[in-house]
């Protein structure tokens, strides 16, 4: 599933075979998933048109279909 991160000049600081957690950007930030496996990162020269192609389960997907206003949020997990 693609999605747009609220800060896009963080695209730089995600790679794909990361795990990152998801979280709608705002007020009241909400958990979308957890360790969520990033298969691409687009955009990283142009951020405001990239994003991040995560490997989403079903649940998790359509929570991320209709975007979130100000984006999403992403906190990269540690290896391990």
């Amino acid at each position: 599933m693609p999605i747009r991160l609220a800060e896009p000049t963080a695209l730089r600081l995600v790679h794909a075979g990361d795990h990152v957690d998801v979280f709608r950007a705002g007020a009241g930030t909400q958990p979308i998933a957890a360790a969520a496996l990033v298969l691409a990162v687009t955009g990283t020269d142009d951020p405001l048109t990239g994003g991040l192609l995560l490997a989403l389960t079903p649940a998790a997907a359509k929570e991320t279909v209709n975007p979130a206003p100000d984006g999403y949020v992403v906190v990269i997990r540690p290896d391990g």
